[in-house]
């Protein structure tokens, strides 16, 4: 289902990523790989040592993203550098952490980051762009917490980090949740204990903060369990001025208390989930927390047969309103349509759109190729329309988009893992695998083709077991480009590392049982000993070990 932001969906990164079991057997291999290679490009939030020199040297296209945004004052320095800039002007810090080729970060890019007054604002902070391709990016993203692209983080002048801003909100919203980062309030780690205990009422900013804050993209402070405790706190506390923040912790709340896996009918949601769908004016933000959870909705809220049909016309409404104003944004509508065609398939996940909304659908597509204008742009709308046609059945012409637009993007790479996809889909094993090998061979930046030299590994493990030699072969290419990279261990290097090890551990187990994997030994000790200083060499080793019966090289 086409999902709103590049984000590890309510899941932190472990030190050592899925094991290889987890991974689909023979018998599943088309579609779940297929459906892999589609989450992993909309998921590719999966956004790291010391012995280096303290420097951030930007990649060429990493460089030239930049240039495109010169009207905000990016800091020109390194990181360290910045951070200090901040303690000496006694300013905030905001600090983007995104890659040039992921959709939301190019959807901000072509709409926020456009706004004069968002440029304005940004004046009043030291502002630090950190591509996760430039040097030590994925060090300083481990340092803060920095997983998923992109993650916008606000702190204050001595370095605390005082919250985190959704992408996904809308200008306005954005501005108001800047505005009260820079205030003096307290950060959010000591805000929501305060919520959470009830030992006083919060004032309106405060609230903004807690309310506007990116929960899901922050790992550390406060556990997944206690987040419906918290909105339901604060739903009690809601502000009678201001009706978008009450929304927005109405849906909040009831997002979590249905993902949470609240299965029982429970009427006091049932009447406020009617509430929220019944307001004068409907936030897509909002609805979108319920993408791709809209059946769980129906089955925790809605078991009854009328009320399912009250709820789907309150939803329909609702999404409609949005699709009827869709404040300038080019990107409303493929979200509002692909929330619809979830509605229509309540009842049966596999139903084909009815003919009317297959007429939206392909029309707005249509209208995304035809006004997405600038780069940044149609690497965002380029793709969420690639992902409505395909989500709707439209394949062939959800591959003649991204075929198109290889033409176009400064960033091809990143289209042609849903090329892979589509091919595999198709049973067209050779092209999938064709696909997948541009994906990693044309792939810029360090981190960037980690993750996608490891995805090609995989490809081949579930797609081509038989072929050993090019498994071994391109897995010793993808630790080659390891060496040497001082960020080797560090964030979503590590997580792509477990990757290769995990689909290496299952395919050798699988189909090669007693195979010796000895050739890539050399490889990962040297990787683990550059790194012997780094408290994450322990995970390297232990991948090391499960590769193969030999001694840790150290």
């Amino acid at each position: 289902m086409l999902t709103f932001e590049s984000l590890p969906a309510r899941e932190g990164v472990p030190a050592l990523p899925a094991r290889a079991s987890d991974l689909p057997g023979p018998g599943t291999r088309k579609s779940s790989l297929a459906g892999f290679l589609t989450a992993l490009t909309l998921a590719t939030g999966l956004a790291l040592a010391a012995c280096q020199p303290a420097t951030e040297a930007p990649s060429d296209q990493a460089g030239a993203d930049i240039d495109q945004y010169l009207a905000i004052d990016w800091y020109d320095g390194t990181v360290e550098e910045a951070f200090a800039e901040a303690e000496r002007s006694a300013r905030p810090l905001f600090l983007y952490w995104g890659a040039v080729w992921c959709p939301p970060c190019n959807l901000m890019k072509s709409t926020l980051f456009q706004q004069p007054e968002f440029i304005a604002r940004t004046r009043d902070f030291v502002a630090v762009y950190l591509d996760g391709d430039t040097q030590r990016a994925q060090v300083w993203g481990e340092k803060h917490d920095a997983v998923g692209y992109p993650t916008l983080i606000v702190f204050d002048s001595t370095g605390r980090q005082m919250t985190r801003l959704p992408s996904t909100l809308t200008p306005e919203s954005f501005m108001a949740a800047l505005d009260d980062a820079s205030y003096g309030l307290a950060p959010v780690t000591e805000l929501v204990q305060v919520a959470l205990r009830g030992e006083r009422a919060l004032d309106g900013a405060e609230y903004r903060r807690l309310a506007y804050h990116s929960w899901y993209e922050d790992r550390r402070t406060l556990a997944p369990e206690k987040y419906l405790a918290l909105f339901d706190q604060l739903a009690g506390q809601t502000p009678d001025d201001d009706p978008a923040l009450t929304r927005r912790v109405q849906a909040l709340r009831l997002s979590e208390a249905i993902g949470a896996g609240a299965t029982a009918p429970d009427s006091g949601h049932y009447a406020e989930m009617l509430s929220l769908l019944a307001a004068e004016e409907h936030d897509l933000d909002n609805l979108m927390m319920f993408s791709d959870g809209i059946s769980g909705a129906f089955a925790a809220l809605a078991p009854d047969p009328a009320q399912r049909e009250e709820l789907r016309g309150a939803l329909t409404g609702a999404i409609e309103a949005v699709l009827a104003n869709p404040t300038g944004s080019k990107s409303a509508p493929i979200f509002s349509l692909g929330l619809l065609l979830e509605l229509e398939r309540i009842d049966d996940a596999d139903a084909a759109p009815s003919p009317d909304l297959l007429e939206r659908i392909l029309a707005a597509a249509g209208q995304a190729d035809a006004a997405a204008e600038t780069q940044q742009e149609r690497q965002s709308l380029i793709f969420y329309a690639y992902s409505l046609l395909r989500d709707a059945g439209e394949l062939e012409r959800a591959r003649a988009l991204l075929e198109k637009e290889l033409e176009i993007s400064e960033e091809p790479y990143y289209f042609m893992s849903p090329l892979a996809s589509l091919s595999f889909d198709a049973g067209d094993v050779e092209g999938g695998l064709r696909w997948m090998e541009r994906y990693f061979r044309e792939a810029r930046g360090p981190a960037t083709r980690f993750q996608h030299g490891a995805n090609y590994v995989r490809a081949l493990t579930e797609w081509a077991p038989e072929n050993a030699d090019a498994i071994i072969g391109v897995s010793e290419e993808v630790l080659a480009e390891m060496h040497g990279q001082p960020d080797a261990l560090a964030n979503r290097n590590l997580r792509s590392f477990g990757w290769l090890v995990d689909a290496l551990e299952s395919w050798r187990d699988q189909h090669h049982a007693g195979l010796s994997l000895a050739a890539l030994d050399s490889g990962i000790a040297a990787i683990c000993a550059e790194h012997a200083e780094n408290e994450s060499v322990g995970a390297c080793t232990a991948m090391q070990q499960r590769l193969g019966n030999s001694t840790p090289g150290m």
